[in-house]
């Protein structure tokens, strides 16, 4: 049986995070120090203390990379294939060995850098739609100009959609006429996995195009294709084009299953994805790691 290494997106952040295991595991310690030094601003403090930059993209992200990867350190986990969601497959890409944690962090800070600068854009939560339905009302609403589309296919009866502000309000109007049980608009800095991401996306590619991607030590499953990747090339290009692209959760975790996984261990903040894999498939064990007393619980199973 395989195991699995999940690594959330943006939403799962607190203030506080991975404080625990800075003061408590020498190797969280040590891999948290190494990123801190390569951040132009304080990391540390965003994340220990009750700061509300936390909540801001350009910090979210190297938050919760950050916090990721000191679970890992802390509890000595290795995984036999990985996948996160959005921001969580950079995180991935360091532990699958595709990335050092120095190039890595840098890569987090620039996308968080650009996605933050993205405006006019807006994002929903629709629980309960068919996805057919849903693709249908989007496309319906869309023009050539401005459009609203599916971004996070979280769990059969989850979906977040995304894109101008005024489509995503229009979308939440009808939704709920073509079968939706609720609509929530989010609290989000702007329209991410849409087109409104495209500048960021351009520049995105050109900064990471500088950077080496290594052949990974165990399959990554992108978001993107859905798919276990393990060329370096594509995992590049997959991890650029994520961008606009939708995050298909889902589908990666039908993947995972196909390919042997049994268990699955969320390392980082919280435990969305935990709940999100129990809606896809049962058959899954689960389990989050977030806090030092969690790594101890973990250590002695």
């Amino acid at each position: 049986m395989k195991r699995l290494i999940l690594f959330p997106g943006q939403g799962a952040q607190y203030n506080g995070m991975a404080k625990d295991i800075y003061e408590s595991s020498s190797e969280g310690r040590t891999v948290l120090d190494e990123i801190f030094m390569n951040v132009d601003f304080d990391l540390k403090s965003i994340m220990f203390e009750e700061d509300t930059r936390l909540n801001q993209t350009e910090y979210t992200q190297p938050a919760l990379f950050a916090h990721s990867l000191a679970v890992l350190a802390a509890a000595g986990i290795k995984g036999d294939m990985v996948l996160g969601h959005s921001l969580g497959e950079l995180p991935a890409l360091v532990h699958a060995g595709v990335l050092n944690i120095q190039d890595g962090i840098k890569i987090v800070a620039k996308r968080g850098e650009l996605m933050s600068k993205s405006e006019g854009g807006g994002m929903a939560a629709v629980i309960g739609m068919d996805l057919t339905d849903l693709q249908a009302l989007c496309d319906d609403l869309s023009t050539e100009t401005r459009r609203v589309q599916p971004a996070n296919l979280n769990a059969p009866d989850q979906t977040v959609v995304s894109g101008d502000a005024a489509l995503v309000e229009e979308f939440a109007a009808k939704a709920k006429e073509k079968g939706a049980r609720r609509v929530m608009p989010l609290n989000v800095s702007g329209a991410f996995h849409s087109h409104l991401m495209d500048d960021a996306k351009k520049e995105f590619s050109d900064f990471v195009s500088g950077i080496e991607f290594s052949t990974p030590v165990i399959p990554v499953i992108q978001n993107v294709s859905a798919r276990l990747e393990t060329d370096p090339q594509v995992i590049k290009a997959q991890l650029i084009e994520q961008i606009t692209s939708p995050v298909r959760f889902t589908e990666c975790v039908q993947a995972a299953v196909s390919a042997g996984t049994g268990s699955a261990v969320e390392v980082g903040p919280k435990k969305v994805l935990s709940g999100l894999i129990r809606k896809i498939d049962r058959s899954v064990s689960t389990k989050n790691i977030d806090t030092m007393e969690q790594v101890k619980e973990f250590q002695n199973e």
